[in-house]
């Protein structure tokens, strides 16, 4: 069986979360590599790539795969 999405509640929690400085799709998949290999040491930019795989239904179940094809945990 199919999870229904609430559509409103969705947007509504998107636009309370979204940041003044947000990455767009393709910046997270150029920055997504090194993030998870851990080679990005500024600080902002993991924070920015780790908001965006939390907000961007996309490229948080792309971490997910990539995470998985890695062996890396959840939390890694």
């Amino acid at each position: 069986m199919t999870e229904r999405i609430n559509a409103p509640a969705l947007l509504r929690q998107l636009l309370e979360t979204t940041r003044d400085q947000e990455l767009d799709c393709d910046r997270f998949q150029e920055l997504v590599g090194p993030w998870l290999d851990g080679l990005v040491g500024d600080e902002k930019v993991r924070e920015l790539v780790e908001h965006h795989s939390r907000q961007c239904p996309e490229c948080g179940a792309e971490v997910a795969v990539l995470r998985r094809a890695l062996g890396l945990d959840e939390d890694g």
